[in-house]
């Protein structure tokens, strides 16, 4: 009978070493599988980031785009001036008020093209939209009454405001000790 105990034994030893390999490997396993998710974690972070990259440096390639687009047009605005003037000094001469007035024509076409209007001058001022250069006495307050120098924007962001001048409206007089009107 010792010798089948014996054998019991080292048949309950084999058993246990068993279990403990089974119990090791699936260890193993769960920590390569841990592993691996947190290596996918870590890569579909980094796929995110880089795809917020990419849009954030295209939307930094475009406002950049529009930046330089409305500098260069900013910077010919004065030619446009100057032949709106000139077409108006020449309004005698139909020849050369003719072929100004195409020219005027194609670079308003061009401005159109990129977008870019003149600041409206037909609406109450706007410290944001019009620079007041003087003020006139009127019935109207806040009306623009004369344009010295028109105006432009580029996609709602103002490239030069309209050069204008103002009614401030009626001016009344108090007396100073009733507060009554004179």
């Amino acid at each position: 009978m010792n010798d089948q105990n014996d054998i019991n034994e080292i048949i309950e030893t084999q058993e246990n070493n068993a279990s403990k390999n089974e119990q090791v490997i699936s260890d193993e396993q769960k920590d390569k599988i841990s592993e691996i998710e947190r290596q996918k974690d870590a890569y579909l972070r980094l796929l995110a980031e880089f795809d917020n990259f990419r849009k954030r440096s295209e939307r930094e390639k475009l406002e950049i785009i529009d930046v330089v687009k409305g500098s260069v047009v900013n910077d010919f605005l004065p030619i446009l001036d100057s032949l709106e003037k000139a077409y108006i000094a020449c309004a005698k001469d139909e020849s050369i008020s003719a072929g100004i007035e195409l020219v005027i024509k194609a670079f308003k076409q061009l401005l159109e093209k990129y977008e870019i209007k003149e600041v409206d001058t037909q609406v109450e001022f706007n410290p944001h939209m019009h620079e007041a250069l003087m003020t006139v006495d009127s019935d109207e307050p806040n009306k623009i009454v004369q344009v010295f120098e028109k105006g432009y924007i580029y996609k709602d962001k103002l490239l030069r405001p309209a050069k204008v001048s103002v009614s401030k409206g009626e001016s009344k007089s108090y007396n100073n000790d009733n507060n009554e009107e004179v």
